[in-house]
């Protein structure tokens, strides 16, 4: 049985705050929340939590100022990033600062206690020290709508991953068209992703 974790979550948007609170609170963790991100900063630097949860984009503070004066006043919590902002660029920078995983709104309940176990399991060492779940589907929708970098990915594999920080194994499992892989690290695909990873699985065949 998982140990009771102390959860911070960080969100401009009352019903995100309500919604996360209500689906990890069920799953017997204990869950504080802040509307602002000063407030959410001066919590997680005041306080002790083992996840902080923060919107990457709020008016009062950026997201990532949020993330980098955490990596720094508390090296020890654990970070995820939740928005509705989307983009690689984003990914790939929250991921260097040091955040775990990386979730979009509209999230399910799923999707919220899926990322907060693959954290856990991260920070016990159980897992990858890192598991991209967000930076892997921006990739994946990435090569779906963009032709360019689909077909470079498609036909050059890991090399084009190069500039993502990513594990190995990651980005072997996202070369090759792993889609088992894939769904099992980051959650059920959408059927432009999982197309996309059918694709790269029959070049790898053929």
């Amino acid at each position: 049985m998982v140990a009771r974790r102390r959860i911070l979550v960080v969100d401009d948007e009352p019903m995100v705050t309500s919604s996360c609170q209500r689906i990890l609170a069920a799953e017997g963790d204990e869950v504080e929340t802040a509307e602002s991100g000063r407030e959410g900063l001066r919590q997680a630097l005041s306080e002790q939590f083992d996840i902080v949860m923060a919107d990457l984009r709020m008016p009062d503070l950026d997201g990532m100022e949020l993330v980098r004066t955490l990596r720094s006043e508390r090296p020890e919590t654990a970070i995820i990033i939740i928005t509705g902002y989307g983009s690689v660029a984003s990914a790939v920078e929250a991921v260097k600062l040091g955040v775990l995983d990386y979730i979009e709104k509209p999230f399910t309940p799923a999707q919220i206690r899926e990322a907060v176990a693959r954290v856990t399991l991260a920070v016990e060492g159980k897992g990858p020290a890192r598991i991209e779940a967000g930076l892997v589907r921006e990739v994946l929708r990435l090569a779906a709508r963009d032709r360019n970098f689909g077909q470079r990915l498609l036909y050059e594999g890991s090399r084009v991953l190069s500039g993502f920080p990513l594990s190995l194994e990651t980005k072997a499992a996202v070369a090759s068209g792993d889609i088992a892989w894939v769904e099992k690290e980051c959650g059920e695909l959408s059927p432009a992703e999982r197309a996309w990873l059918q694709r790269r699985l029959q070049a790898e065949t053929r």
